[in-house]
């Protein structure tokens, strides 16, 4: 998987971060994730796969100090390039988050943030594992804001069926699949919001519940979104409107979801 998303990150910007549906989503997570922070601070927060470093430079630039992971060197290459030389509350460090355990922290985290699906390369029992351990690095009701794919998003159904491939059309149901990351096969797990609240119940209670498109379609989708951008702008109209909704959560590309150390 190291090597998968090594070579990801040559085109992952390319594929995800700077797509128009890429950047309404995560407008909309910011959005959700600033009204979490704002007027709390300077927090202490990790960030699981961090990726290329967008998420952690947008908190960094809000003043907190962030520890930035991932399992992936050649990501954080990518995301140290985008630093600029004099950004010293912001670190990037490798971390396979199956291995959190080992993981060795000065000072406990307000918040544990990962976005866009990072999670979804994890199954059940890694998922169990991480819930434990980031107890053991978070603060007393420190937050954990995760930004998980469903295991239904009617966006990727209605893709599929109109390709005739129906097959795909409910392949999130399966128990794993080999999903799409900038061409390369990466194996998947999808979580409804409430198999992650019951996954994580044993040590964390359930805080807000959002949508992250689900109006708006899959990246994999940018060059339907190009041909009509006209509709796509009725499209981010309406999801910035109107998908704020918890029961649109397990039906959209990805949902916000935050939970509190009980």
């Amino acid at each position: 998987m190291i090597e998968q998303f090594d070579t990801a990150s040559e085109t992952y910007d390319e594929d995800f971060t700077n797509t128009l549906t890429g950047r309404l989503q995560r407008k909309l997570v910011w959005k959700y994730l600033d009204e979490k922070i704002l007027n709390r601070g300077v927090l202490n927060i990790l960030e699981l796969n961090c990726g290329t470093g967008e998420d952690a430079l947008h908190l960094a630039e809000m003043g907190h100090r962030v520890t930035a992971t991932d399992i992936s060197i050649e990501m954080l290459k990518q995301a140290q390039n985008k630093t600029p030389i004099n950004k010293d509350n912001v670190t990037f460090s490798k971390l396979d988050v199956t291995k959190l355990s080992h993981f060795k922290c000065i000072d406990r985290f307000d918040l544990v943030f990962s976005n866009f699906g990072g999670l979804n390369c994890i199954d059940e029992k890694e998922m169990q594992k991480l819930s434990r351990n980031l107890t053991k690095i978070l603060k007393p009701n420190g937050a954990l804001i995760m930004v998980i794919m469903p295991n239904l998003c009617l966006w990727e159904s209605f893709y599929f069926f109109a390709k005739l491939k129906f097959s795909e059309v409910f392949r999130r149901k399966k128990s794993s699949v080999l999903a799409d990351v900038s061409g390369l096969k990466i194996e998947t797990w999808y979580y409804s919001p409430n198999m992650i609240i019951e996954l994580f119940k044993p040590q964390f209670s359930k805080v807000k519940v959002r949508p992250i498109g689900f109006f708006a379609p899959p990246s994999y989708m940018e060059t339907f979104v190009k041909k009509y951008q006209k509709l796509f702008r009725w499209i981010s109209f309406l999801e910035i409107k109107f998908s704020r909704f918890a029961w649109q959560a397990r039906l959209a590309d990805h949902y916000y979801i935050e939970l509190q150390v009980k």
